[in-house]
């Protein structure tokens, strides 16, 4: 997503450091993998996604993210003026899941470039760009509802709820903060609290890691 800011912090690179050393030792035979990273809004998706990244990286192994919200069917602000309309569209609904797991698939068999969506946040406006896989050895994918998806090597589940990010979600500053924003939050906790459970690894709320 343009306009959205990655500041990875050494709590994150040490976490990235553990998720590494343990997929490492449940390292599948495939060429093309794929990691999923699911979590509430301002759990900590991102930075996780990036600091992963970097790890790899430094171990010689080429990684590309993919974000959630750029597969949202609506832009921002649109999508918040929809759920405005009636909390009944916050959902799974929201997004093309249906395409992450087609890009995930193209990447997977090889296929050396994908057309996926991509979000200004401050234009309010959905594009497509082009996305040179051919070297990527792993496909990092973080969003809310990712793990919906059954398309993975390897899940990490960050256990952190809408409450216990309320402070992160201040900072970022990318929604309104409203009550109706927390009814929002409340109905995706919902939903993506059923996650969890799927995930092989848990983080939780100060990134440690709980499972396994």
């Amino acid at each position: 997503m343009i306009g959205d800011v990655i500041n990875l912090e050494q709590r994150h690179l040490e976490t990235a450091e553990n998720i590494y050393k343990i997929i490492k030792q449940n390292n599948g035979h495939a060429e093309k993998r794929a990691i999923g990273i699911c979590g509430e809004s301002g759990s900590g998706k991102s930075v996780t996604a990036y600091a992963l990244k970097k790890v790899l990286e430094e171990n010689n192994i080429t990684s590309y993210v993919i974000q959630m919200d750029d597969y949202f069917k609506l832009p921002p602000k649109s999508n918040h003026e929809n759920r405005q309309k009636s909390l009944d569209n916050v959902g799974m609904g929201e997004v093309h899941l249906d395409i992450i797991q087609e890009n995930i698939q193209h990447f997977k068999e090889g296929i050396s470039g994908i057309e996926k969506p991509l979000v200004h946040y401050q234009n309010n406006t959905i594009s497509k760009e082009a996305v040179d896989l051919e070297n990527v050895e792993v496909l990092i994918v973080e969003g809310t509802y990712i793990l919906n998806i059954d398309a993975f090597d390897f899940s990490i589940f960050i256990d952190r709820n809408y409450k216990d990010t309320y402070e992160d979600r201040m900072d970022r500053n990318r929604d309104e903060q409203s009550d109706f924003v927390e009814k929002v939050l409340d109905i995706e906790h919902n939903i993506i609290h059923q996650f969890k459970e799927k995930a092989d690894i848990i983080l939780g709320k100060n990134y440690q890691i709980v499972k396994p």
